[in-house]
């Protein structure tokens, strides 16, 4: 006897269908707009790491590259690291030092307005004592005995009582005012000894300062000498022209791969509204000769003193915050669309690969790292590696 085949539940085109189905509501599902607060806080922590790493390697392999034999070169990249970290710390306790004072301010206003209140206070209580003494005379007792109207005895123990508890009030403001003077004299004492102690240490971080900047200078004269020649130097730049031409490219394809942050303010839109990056005097040597063979300049230098702080021209992700030979100490910004902009020859680094910086906000302070003779911020603007004159983006100076 012959079974029937059974009939299958689903014919394959219902099970294609049903797939196709439940693909689309996964795919729904797992989409950026879905994701939950914690999932996208996940997603941007893996984003973050993936671009460390990424830094990461092209650091080690920018590191094989610069590989010299020369010992002086080496000395002089450890010398000016050695810097950037003492003035990292300089800087930090400076504005530690600013908001100790700042807060001492504040303490200082607050003793003088509680010192003032408790003049008035003591001024009003000693009024009311002197009126509780004239009305002491004639005790309760007193009171009820020669008054022979019960309203009026009445209502001169509901006054008698109004002022007692007024007299009890003001006491009560008077300790309270005593205890905040008490807690402010404490605070100030405490912010006077702490502002003390970051002096002491600014003044330590300062000599040790000067001292590494005294033996590096000494590494750089023997440079120079090193590469007296026009030959010399000229290979030098063209050397430092293609190696932060390679860095700002690997950077790029590095930081395709990671989405960045949606913005109101696109930096194309900027062009003639940011302000310098740094107070001082803009050299607009952009597509100028340079003094050495045939290499023009691809940035404007910014005269300064040494330790002035350096501010991001516009809201970034920082891509690179590290020493690169020919430019000392190199802060990358990455602001979105393929635009970049460049800080070199730093003092200190005060961001990481990865952090978000907003407009106007601090990265770094101005420096000679890199083998400059004198302090300055070497700027730069670049467009998919391309390098576009600073002075049509940047038009305001700072106060």
């Amino acid at each position: 006897m012959k079974h029937k085949a059974s009939k299958p539940i689903f014919s394959y085109k219902q099970l294609s269908g049903r797939l196709f189905l439940l693909l689309m509501l996964l795919s729904l599902l797992l989409s950026p707009a879905l994701l939950s607060a914690s999932s996208r806080g996940q997603l941007k922590e893996q984003q973050l790491k993936q671009l460390r790493q990424q830094i990461k390697k092209l650091k080690s392999d920018l590191k094989q590259q610069q590989h010299d034999k020369s010992q002086l070169a080496h000395e002089i990249q450890s010398s000016e690291q050695r810097i950037a970290d003492t003035a990292g710390k300089l800087f930090v306790t400076k504005q530690t030092i600013h908001t100790l004072n700042q807060q001492l301010d504040e303490l200082n206003v607050r003793l003088r307005q509680h010192q003032q209140e408790l003049l008035t206070q003591q001024q009003l209580l000693a009024g009311q004592l002197q009126a509780s003494y004239s009305i002491g005379r004639q005790e309760y007792i007193k009171l009820l005995l020669n008054q022979q109207n019960p309203a009026t005895i009445s209502r001169i123990m509901t006054y008698y009582d109004y002022f007692n508890t007024a007299r009890s009030q003001q006491i009560e403001e008077v300790n309270q005012l005593l205890n905040s003077i008490t807690e402010d004299q404490q605070s100030i004492s405490l912010t006077r000894q702490t502002l003390t102690e970051k002096q002491q240490s600014l003044e330590y971080q300062k000599r040790q300062l000067e001292e590494k900047q005294a033996q590096r200078n000494t590494l750089i004269n023997h440079l120079d000498q090193d590469i007296a020649s026009k030959d010399k130097q000229l290979n030098h730049l063209l050397n430092d022209k293609k190696r932060l031409s390679a860095l700002i490219n690997k950077l790029k394809k590095a930081l395709d791969d990671i989405p960045s942050l949606p913005t109101e303010k696109p930096f194309k839109k900027q062009r003639g509204k940011l302000y310098w990056p740094a107070r001082g005097k803009v050299r607009k040597l952009f597509n100028h000769w340079r003094s050495v063979g045939d290499v023009k300049w691809q940035g404007n230098i910014i005269r300064v003193r040494e330790g002035t702080p350096i501010h991001a021209i516009s809201h970034g992700r920082i891509a690179y915050s590290d020493w690169l030979r020919g430019y000392g100490l190199i802060v990358i910004i990455d602001h979105g669309d393929g635009y970049m902009s460049l800080y070199a020859h730093n003092q200190a680094l005060l961001k990481e690969v990865g952090d978000w910086v907003e407009n106007n906000e601090i990265i770094a302070t101005v420096g000679s790292s890199g083998g400059l003779k004198q302090a300055g911020l070497y700027f730069e603007i670049r467009h998919n590696g391309k390098p576009d004159n600073p002075a049509r983006w940047c038009k305001k100076r700072r106060s």
